[in-house]
């Protein structure tokens, strides 16, 4: 079924344009019939209103009305009906970064960010109420001369439903399969003349579908309540407000992930002590497997075990107009997120292991035997890997800005202010029965390593050169950032029909660290200070042409900068303190066209992307640890498409699809772990044999190896979209039946640059029917129909039962599930 759905959809890509793709804005059949009737879709991709086929960039909308239509309940729903947009959190809703057009990272901030009614939103989304959205708009390419700081490949703009002039409401109840629920109720309407007030309620639950092979329990449940609302004033004056308040709190349990053990690996046979002829990568596509964790052993609280999260923010829009053509905004945003995680890291059923790295030996050797025998010592450590912290982050933005319209050219002209503070510290306690398991451990793997001595006729006794150890890391982060920048942008009407827009913006963005690693019983030590400061001037040029008042052509120049930061104490060790911004380039051309009364929608768009000092993430030797760093690994490129369409068939049948192509290559750059698989090719050592990187450093280090033609990670090349959407009057009452269903094809990506390990293609469907009318909706779904299983996101990891021999974690996608979603409103 899955070969023959992927066959169909690659085949649409090359049909006729009127009915092969499908209009970016992800219109259903309701807000299609408010383009025929003039009300066309507004967005605030340009930070003023126009409609979406006016706008000269590409901006993918997704109306209130979809959410419903289609049953979306959060942003990674919302993401696989959007071209261009991967947004995945199968590694725990903390752990998502969304990737627009190829632009995927493995560490760090992604280069995509939030913003609610325009203010900048820090903090995760995967868990927001779309309840409260009027519309999800989602800009394409370096945004960063008007929106700013990590919006170098794109910006995901929500804008809330706005409370009305007069009071409606409505309670929606999801139910569905593995005890998940989800109960919304909003309530909107004027308090008096120019007040009006919205109030928006969520709850949600998911008692998990995974079973824990450890103990039989299930992992992955999850739980989120939130409260939002809006006070907005409006009386038709020169004077405009809204605020808006809103606080989730999250309640996740161990998540959903599993482990590969090392004895999988089939590549990359390494004959050194510490693999022994097994595999030190794995090649081709990784499997969903079994979840197996022992994590309420490895805490003195496990009913604690998980990701608890309050999160608040407080946003203020006001608005004035000095004159009919010149108005004066001004943008305040307060967030502040509070999150504790405890989770197991390993994903594995064992804890507090003992690892041994080395075997060398340790002292002269005794001639009395008549041949040299040594006393041999073994070097490891107690391997406990798990997430233990507490993380504070508040932070205060504030954007002033002058717009004006006029006949011969219109301007924005702002400034712009961010002060974030970040502080993550390690909250570790080890449960009781810690020593007693790292005792028992080391003794297996001493009495492992004696057995190992006594059949080497070299070896005459055997001694650790360390012990057991349970240590409660008391370690602290503090990061300061700073930035501010001004901006401005105009667009000089040359004719009525073509457009000249110029956009900059001049920031400087200044990160402050300490660092405190220490552990429990300790004194505080003096901490680690560090400064850097990021300056960037990024432009952005338009060129506009409405070839009638139906076809839109377009071109775009944008520079865009993701800025630089620290690394950690560890890195600082490993001689990367540090990595610098990441710039890019981008060029697109694209054109809009409404076709057959606007019975047809056909947007395509192409561009090209130069990306220099890309930041990837690479593991770093800092025995007896691997540590993952964030370094300028070297230049990208990547070559894109985007089609989209929809086609209304007379009144009853809609049909809506989208394509989008990133194809992404490293043209230059070096990888520390790439050198050392090409060592091990060679002859199945890591021993320099094809060359020293730092011949004058004592020890060998593998020269790096070269990455030029390699994809980059996380970063699937295809996105498919198609959706029908049927719907009829059930003779001559008001209700209407509806049904419909869609599928997503997403072509596979790699773990790492080394391109390797990869997720493998997936295809997703979903169906639905229903009834409604203007009160009540009765929705039936079903979602994975076909119950795909390709994992999502992929990590290469340590295998701490192994001796942390290099392996692989993923997380677990959901299965087939039948819900229903009944919803009553006035």
């Amino acid at each position: 079924m899955k070969t023959y759905l992927k066959t169909a959809l690659l085949a649409a890509t090359v049909m006729s344009s009127t009915t092969a793709f499908a209009q970016e804005t992800g219109v259903t059949e309701e807000s299609a019939d408010d383009d025929r009737t003039g009300n066309q879709i507004i967005v605030t991709a340009r930070k003023r209103e126009e409609t979406v086929q006016e706008v000269p960039t590409t901006v993918a909308v997704t109306t209130a009305e979809t959410i419903e239509a289609l049953g979306l309940d959060n942003l990674q729903d919302i993401a696989r009906t959007t071209p261009g947009l991967i947004f995945d959190d199968s590694l725990g809703r903390d752990g998502n970064r969304p990737v627009i057009r190829g632009q995927a990272n493995i560490l760090g901030d992604s280069g995509v960010a939030y913003f609610i009614d325009g203010i900048y939103y820090t903090g995760s989304l995967a868990d927001y109420d779309v309840d409260t959205i009027e519309r999800i708009e989602v800009v394409k390419g370096p945004q960063s001369a008007l929106y700013g700081r990590n919006t170098y490949s794109g910006a995901i703009n929500i804008i809330s439903r706005a409370p009305t002039d007069f009071w409606e409401g409505r309670v929606t109840a999801d139910i569905s399969e593995n005890d998940r629920y989800e109960l919304t109720a909003g309530l909107r309407g004027p308090v008096s003349d120019g007040l009006s007030l919205g109030i928006n309620g969520r709850y949600f639950t998911n008692g998990g579908e995974f079973v824990n092979q450890f103990d039989g329990e299930t992992v992955g449940q999850q739980e989120s309540y939130s409260l939002s609302s809006i006070l907005r004033w409006d009386n038709g004056g020169d004077f405009r407000a809204q605020l808006r308040g809103y606080y989730n709190r999250t309640d996740d349990g161990q998540p959903a992930i599993f482990s590969q053990p090392t004895t999988e690996n089939n590549c990359i046979f390494d004959d050194g002590a510490l693999y022994g002829g097994g595999g030190r990568y794995f090649c081709g596509v990784i499997e969903p497997g079994e979840i197996n964790t022992d994590y309420t052993r490895q805490f003195a609280n496990p009913e604690d075990v998980g990701i608890e999260a309050d999160t608040y923010n407080v946003s203020l829009r006001m608005e004035y107009d000095l004159t009919p053509d010149l108005t004066l905004v001004s943008l305040s945003g307060y967030n502040d997120r509070t999150q504790t995680t405890l989770t197991d890291g390993d994903y594995g059923p064992n804890s507090f292991q003992t690892a041994v790295f080395a075997r060398f030996p340790a002292g002269p050797p005794d001639f009395s035997s008549g041949r040299p025998v040594f006393p041999f010592a073994f070097v490891g450590t107690t391997v406990d890997f798990s997430f233990a912290n507490r993380r504070e982050v508040s932070d205060f933005s504030q954007e002033l800005r002058l717009e004006y319209q006029g006949d011969l050219f219109d301007f924005i002209l702002g400034g712009y202010y961010f002060d974030q503070s970040d502080d993550n510290f390690s909250i570790r306690e080890v449960p009781a029965d810690a020593a007693a398991r790292a005792g028992a451990s080391f003794g297996a793997a001493f009495a492992n390593e004696q057995a190992i001595c006594a059949a080497n006729p070299i070896c005459g006794s055997v001694v650790p050169f360390f012990g057991p150890s349970t240590p409660e890391d008391r370690s602290e982060n503090l990061f300061d950032i700073r930035n501010i920048a001004s901006f401005a942008a105009l667009t000089i009407h040359v004719t009525p029909t073509f457009n000249i827009g110029l956009e900059g913006r001049y920031s400087e963005e200044t990160i402050e660290e300490e660092i405190y690693d220490f552990d429990e019983g300790d004194p505080r030590p003096v901490p680690i200070v560090a400064q850097q400061v990021y300056r960037s001037f990024t432009p952005r040029v338009t060129l506009d042409w409405a070839v009638t008042p139906d076809h839109l052509l377009y071109g775009i120049y944008a520079e865009g900068q993701k800025p630089g930061g620290f690394n950690g104490a560890l890195a600082i060790a490993a001689g990367v303190p540090t990595y610098d911004e990441e710039n890019n380039t981008s060029w697109e051309i694209g054109s809009k066209n409404a076709l057959f009364n606007d019975n047809v929608i056909f947007n395509i768009a192409g561009f090209y992307t130069d990306i220099e000092g890309y930041q990837l993430t690479q593991n770093i030797s800092v025995p007896p640890n691997q540590v993952s760093t964030i370094v300028n690994a070297g230049d990208a490129e990547i070559l894109g498409l985007e089609v989209e369409t929809i086609a209304r068939l007379g009144d009853n049948i809609t049909l809506t699809a989208n394509y989008a192509l990133a194809d992404s290559e490293f043209t230059s750059g070096f990888d520390e772990n790439e050198g050392v698989l090409n060592d091990v090719r060679d002859n199945g050592l890591v021993d320099c044999s094809i060359g020293d990187e730092f011949p004058d450093v004592p020890d060998c280090q593998s020269l790096f190896g070269s990455i030029e033609g390699r994809r980059i990670p996380r970063a699937p090349v295809h996105r498919i979209f198609a959706d029908a959407a049927f719907t009829m009057p059930l003779g001559a009452s008001d209700w209407n039946l509806f049904a419909g269903g869609n599928v997503t094809y997403t072509s596979s990506s790699f773990a790492q640059v080394h391109n390797l390990a990869e997720t493998g293609d997936s295809t997703v469907v979903d169906f639905r029917a229903g009834v409604e009318n203007g009160r009540y909706r009765l929705h039936f779904y079903v979602d994975n129909a076909f119950d795909e299983d390709a994992v999502g996101q992929i990590l290469r990891y340590a295998d701490a039962d192994n001796n942390f021999r290099r392996s692989f974690v993923a997380g677990l996608r959901p299965g087939r599930r039948f819900g229903v979603i009944l919803s009553a409103g006035f």
